[in-house]
């Protein structure tokens, strides 16, 4: 048997494929390009056959990288963006290019599929629901594109349509199904009675029967796949799930108290709990999402890291990047340095972070970015400091929306891009008076889908067992308490600051739209 495994993390941008050892560390990676299609606006789509090559691509290079050879690779996992939906036909092959998660064309079919009263939608904590939701795709095709869905004989996901071009095998996951499909597997699996009242009560056949959990063999690398890839035909393929999802995995928040924070354009905030509950602001709980027998509680910010990137793009002045260039650093340096000698609070600014909306806890699509508090004394650092602290403020209404579910968090484990700023990771904790813990591994996502083949491969006996194997922690930044203290008036200040205007914003967002 090898002793090394290949993690397969399908993005929004690209395909990424890194090879491991059994310890969790990355000896080759490879990535390749995917390409976003919009034709209309709130439309967006990739194409699958653009997929397929960027997939084998991105092994190829891993494995090129990693110097071991083809024969010694163990086991296979893998992960997709959720949402993006798939529709094969009878032959397996797609009949329309791939809509992606960002895709909210279904907005209206959202709407009525929230307006039920059905058991499953207690997993929307009695908030809208999101046009990105698998239901909400399929009923918009089924209305607009009838001959797609008509001939289609398979619907599923980005990471089940991986499987299949891998193993030949048509299965879906347990992970994907049950956070965005409704699924749950304690209650009969998919609820018909939902899918019924929508106008989808045709669509049961279509669907894959076969569910797999995480880590579970889906099925054996095809012999088709082995020629195009370079690896032997007959590895064992892992169950995946979605990519944030098996992120969870790669920094290893399995256990009750921790908090997988997700960093990025946007943050995911997602935990585990031993027992079911629902609450308004939260999605889930989802039993089973991840490990038997345990729920998931998720939540997220839409705009984060994308709202810093808005404002260096925007809003820099010649000073700043004459510092970077004279440094060769990056404005962000220069900005981090500059910020890190400000106060906590940024001399009295208060910034909404809703750029494009709030996800949770106040599910809230109207509501729009704010900076408040601005004076002739306040100049680009202060601004960049308060839009890092917005952020953590939203995380921190997360956190205590979850504390009030009696969801309790004692520490979080950040991955992603804002893990590069140890400016930004103090003000989390300092906001949130929790500790955060950095892995050593970053490629956490693709991390995880390696623990999954570790599983599939006999290397460990479960996911728990392997991810606190592998998972290592590199750096714990503790709360510093006075500073914990004097961001609680600002924390109530940003949450003050949605109420006063959440009516505002919306007729405001009326008026632009022309509705």
């Amino acid at each position: 048997m090898g002793t090394y495994v290949l993690g397969i993390d399908a993005g929004t941008e690209s395909f990424r494929a890194g090879v491991y050892d059994a310890s969790g560390r990355c000896l080759g990676f490879g990535v390749s390009p995917n390409e976003n299609i919009h034709r209309f606006p709130a439309w967006a789509e990739q194409s699958i056959d653009r997929w397929d090559r960027a997939m084998v691509e991105a092994i190829q290079k891993a494995l090129a990288a990693s110097g071991v050879k083809p024969t010694e690779i163990a086991g296979i996992g893998l992960d997709g963006t959720s949402c993006t939906v798939v529709f094969l036909d009878k032959n397996g092959r797609p009949l329309r290019d791939a809509i992606i998660w960002m895709d909210i064309r279904a907005a209206k079919e959202a709407e009525e599929i929230a307006n039920g009263s059905e058991e499953a939608l207690e997993y929307i904590g009695n908030a809208k629901l999101s046009a990105e939701w698998f239901p909400c795709k399929v009923l918009w095709t089924k209305r607009n594109e009838p001959q797609t869905y008509e001939k289609a004989a398979t619907i599923f996901e980005q990471t089940d349509w991986m499987v299949y071009r891998l193993t030949g095998e048509i299965t879906g996951n347990i992970n994907t199904t049950t956070v965005r499909w409704f699924y749950n597997a304690r209650k009969g699996g998919i609820p018909r009675d939902l899918y019924s009242r929508i106008g989808l009560d045709d669509v049961f056949d279509k669907l894959p029967s076969r569910i797999l959990q995480l880590g579970e063999e889906a099925g054996r690398l095809t012999p088709e796949m082995a020629e195009r890839t370079g690896l032997p035909a007959g590895i064992p393929v892992a169950g995946g799930g979605a990519d944030a999802y098996i992120g969870v995995i790669g920094v290893n928040a399995l256990t009750a108290g921790k908090l997988a924070l997700i960093t990025g354009s946007s943050q995911l905030h997602i935990g585990v709990s031993p027992v079911e509950l629902h609450t308004r602001g939260l999605f889930g709980s989802f039993p089973d999402a991840l490990i038997p027998g345990l729920h998931i509680v998720e939540a997220g910010q839409i705009s984060t890291g994308s709202v810093l990137k808005w404002f260096l793009s925007n809003f820099l002045n010649s000073k700043i990047e004459k510092e970077a260039a004279d440094s060769g650093g990056s404005v962000y340096d220069v900005l981090n340095r500059e910020a890190a000698k400000l106060s906590p609070g940024s001399d009295g600014l208060v910034v909404l972070e809703h750029w494009q909306g709030n996800r949770t806890p106040w599910v809230d699509s109207a509501s729009r970015g704010v900076i408040r508090g601005l004076t002739l004394s306040h100049g680009p650092v202060h601004i960049y400091r308060a839009i890092m602290e917005s952020v953590a403020y939203g995380t921190e209404m997360i956190i205590r929306q979850m504390d009030a579910a009696k969801f309790l968090v004692d520490e979080i484990i950040a991955c992603g891009g804002a893990t590069q700023s140890e400016l930004w990771m103090q003000i989390h904790a300092d906001v949130t008076g929790k500790p955060i813990l950095i892995p050593t591994e970053q490629q956490a996502v693709s991390l995880g889908s390696a623990i999954c083949a570790t599983v599939v491969a006999g290397m460990y006996p479960s996911i728990a067992e392997a991810a606190e194997k592998v998972v290592t922690i590199a750096k714990r930044i503790e709360p510093i308490a006075e500073n914990t203290e004097r961001y609680r008036e600002y924390v109530n200040q940003y949450d003050a600051t949605y109420h006063a205007l959440k009516d505002h914003s919306r007729r405001l967002v009326a008026t632009v739209s022309g509705a």
